[in-house]
């Protein structure tokens, strides 16, 4: 976020985060975003990244603490509007007097990105049986975070299954073919199959197929010599 605090005079000691002159501002603009966001209960604090000229223009992330589930982000973002709203309106400020709390520009503050952080990918190793923390990965669902293995569709990274039953084991995930009574399979994901009726019926009528062509041929043959020995 951007905020703009007009009853503040922008020094060069504010551009050295060591120094005395930003660690004062530093503390002084925690305590005040501490008040203003007491209401928004997911508020963890704020990191100032800059501070520049006009009168004093901050950069800062707000940290909050949201549920880790599926609408995470749109709860940041519902949450953002309020953090704007608030700075915007705040009043309670002595534009004259360098001794009253941080006064802010009603139109300035704005939100320059927000988002959720993603959900660490090792989450889930000491969730799962030793051996197959490889296998399984978070996944954000409406109730929370589940730990689904790579046979889920919401895993990270799904193994591929078409016609069968995905299953893992210490050795890594397998797909275990369908209807083998019915075709073959010609790779590990069961994606690709021949229909075993489809072959034994195909086979007898291609050599059928075959064994007219030549008997066609051999007829053709025969015609053009009797032809010729007359």
């Amino acid at each position: 976020m951007t905020a703009k605090v007009e009853n503040r005079d922008f020094t060069a000691d504010l551009n050295n985060k060591s120094s005395k002159a930003f660690q004062d501002f530093e503390r002084e603009f925690k305590q005040q975003m501490a008040e203003l966001y007491q209401s928004i209960t997911s508020y963890r604090g704020v990191e100032i990244h800059s501070l520049r000229n006009g009168s004093v223009i901050v950069n800062y992330t707000v940290l909050l603490e949201v549920p880790a589930t599926a609408t995470a982000n749109s709860t940041v973002q519902g949450i953002s509007a309020e953090l704007v709203t608030i700075v915007n309106s705040y009043l309670n400020c002595c534009q004259s007097n360098p001794a009253c709390g941080l006064c802010f520009n009603a139109s300035f503050t704005e939100v320059t990105s927000a988002k959720a952080d993603s959900v660490d990918e090792d989450l889930c190793d000491g969730q799962v049986p030793e051996g197959f923390e490889d296998y399984y990965s978070p996944a954000l669902t409406a109730l929370g975070v589940l730990c689904v293995t790579v046979c889920d569709k919401r895993a990270a990274s799904p193994y591929r299954c078409v016609h069968g039953t995905c299953s893992v084991e210490r050795s890594g995930p397998r797909c275990e073919c369908s209807e083998r009574a019915a075709f073959w399979y010609l790779d590990g994901s069961c994606a690709s199959r021949l229909s075993k009726l489809g072959v034994a019926v195909g086979v007898p009528v291609a050599a059928l197929a075959v064994a007219a062509a030549a008997f066609a041929a051999f007829l053709l043959r025969a015609r053009r010599q009797n032809l010729e020995y007359r």
